[in-house]
Parts: structure tokens; C-alpha cells; sequence
């Protein structure tokens, strides 16, 4: 059975993070087991909080055996630098990037061992495609959500309906192939991985989850996303028009001894 490191983001999360750690404590096992793996460790990447977070992690951690502080930065770098900070310590065979507020339930992780399972590459979870369920969302959020996906497809042509969501599964040798030389340290490192992932000729399933809006969310929409638009931009331009200015073939840049590997 294959091992699975949980990798979360997190920045000035201290009024979240008892849920957090008693959802990881309580009902992360059994989930990860019910999806056909084994939970090896939960990888809580602080970046660069100036609250309490870290010291809650601390103590946190000398009760969960399972439970494995990330502290990569001082001062805040975004989410992609989190992201990267916990994968480069990962021990697990697969990572699974989840938010801060678990937002996607880690009990939805078996839709995305499913697809590996049926020949998937990744699997990402996704807000945009039949069958997802997006409860207690603002309608505002939706409809620049749907914008926004719109405008990467048309930057990037990526096919994918919803990079954002904060739920991916990867073969961690993978994913640190994927995230080497990350230009994106924000929100936009979702479009960059996936570009490069595509790039790479990997079969990327687009999997409908179940996705829980936390009305407590600080990221405010209107300027991450204008942020998140210029990064896409320039990420299209560098990897798809300049295929990363090596000067080889924009369209696919095969990464070393990456297989896809069955998850039981």
C-alpha cells in the first residue's frame, strides 16, 4: 500500500488551526485509509506567520506523533513556497496539497486515488466540472472564479476548468520535479505546475469534489486575482510561447524517470 504526506499551507492561521489539527488527529487516517493508502505524516507548512501559528504547531506536534511542522521561511514567501518547502521533505510516495481550512473534505481524497488508479498521472480536485459540489459560496467568488479559469485557458491553453482548487494528488518524485525552478511563489504556482506537468506529457484527471467555502477566508478576491492574471500571464509567455527560454520545443519537455505508480 502506498504512503501519503499530507502538505498544507498555512499563514497567520491561529483562529483556524484548532480545527485543523484536531481534524488531522481525528479523521485524516481513517479518510487516507478508506482511499486505499497509508497516512505516513501531515506536513504543516508555517509560512512565515506572525502569530500564534507556530507555536500552536510546536505543541501540537509533541501530542501527534504523525503531525511534522514545516518551518521553511521567516518572513511570508505564498502559498506555491509553502507548498514547495513541504514537498522537498515529504517521505511519502504520493503528496496531497489540501488548504489550511480543508476546505475539500479529506475524506474526498478516494475520487482522486480512483483516478490514478484508472491511469491518471494526477489527480486534481476540481470546483468547475459535473458532478462537483460547491456549497455556502458567495456568488461573487463563483462567477470571478469562472472568469478567471476562462482567462487561464485561453493564456495557457490548459483544458483544466479549475487550477485553484487547493486538493492535488501527485507521485511526490514527481511533484518535486514539477516544482524545481518554481517561478510562481503565490497563488498562481497551481497554473505553473500544471503547465509544466501537461508540458511533460502527464495525464492530469480533473476530479468534481465536494469544496466547503469558509466565510473566515482573508485572501480578498479582487486583487489575488488581478496578482494571480499577471503571473498567469507571464507564465505563458516564458513556457508556452518561449518553452522556458531554453530554446526547446514549447510543447513538451519530458521529465526524468517520472511513471505513474499504482496507489495500492
Amino acid at each position: 500500500m502506498k504512503t501519503l504526506s499530507l502538505v498544507i499551507p498555512a499563514y497567520n492561521e491561529e483562529a483556524r488551526l484548532p480545527e485543523l489539527l484536531d481534524a488531522l488527529a481525528r479523521g485524516a487516517e481513517p479518510a487516507v485509509e478508506e482511499a486505499g493508502m497509508t497516512l505516513l505524516e501531515s506536513l504543516v507548512v508555517d509560512d512565515g506567520s506572525t502569530d500564534r501559528t507556530r507555536e500552536m504547531l510546536r505543541a501540537a506536534a509533541s501530542e501527534d506523533p504523525r503531525l511534522r511542522p514545516v518551518f521553511a521561511y521567516e518572513t511570508n514567501r505564498g502559498k506555491g513556497a509553502a507548498f514547495a518547502a513541504g514537498v522537498a521533505q515529504a517521505r511519502g510516495d504520493y503528496v496531497l496539497l489540501a488548504d489550511a481550512d480543508l476546505s475539500t473534505p479529506i475524506d474526498e481524497l478516494h475520487k482522486l486515488t480512483a483516478a490514478v488508479r484508472s491511469g491518471a498521472d494526477l489527480a486534481i480536485g476540481s470546483r468547475a466540472v459535473s458532478g462537483a459540489i460547491v456549497e455556502r459560496g458567495p456568488i461573487h467568488r463563483k462567477l470571478m472564479g469562472a472568469g478567471f479559469n476562462r482567462t487561464v485557458r485561453a493564456l495557457t491553453g490548459l483544458r483544466l476548468h479549475d487550477t485553484q482548487c487547493g486538493f492535488k494528488l501527485i507521485p511526490t518524485g514527481t511533484a518535486r520535479q514539477l516544482l524545481a525552478a518554481q517561478s510562481c511563489e503565490g497563488f498562481a504556482f497551481d497554473v505553473e505546475l500544471l503547465m509544466k506537468a501537461e508540458r511533460a506529457g502527464l495525464r492530469i484527471a480533473e476530479v468534481p469534489v465536494l469544496y466547503l467555502h469558509d466565510s473566515r477566508s482573508r485572501v480578498r478576491v479582487v486583487s489575488a486575482s488581478l496578482r494571480m492574471l499577471r503571473d498567469v500571464g507571464g507564465l505563458a509567455y516564458r513556457l508556452r510561447m518561449r518553452g522556458n527560454g531554453d530554446g526547446g520545443d514549447p510543447e513538451r519537455v519530458p521529465l526524468a524517470g517520472v511513471s505513474a505508480d499504482d496507489p495500492d
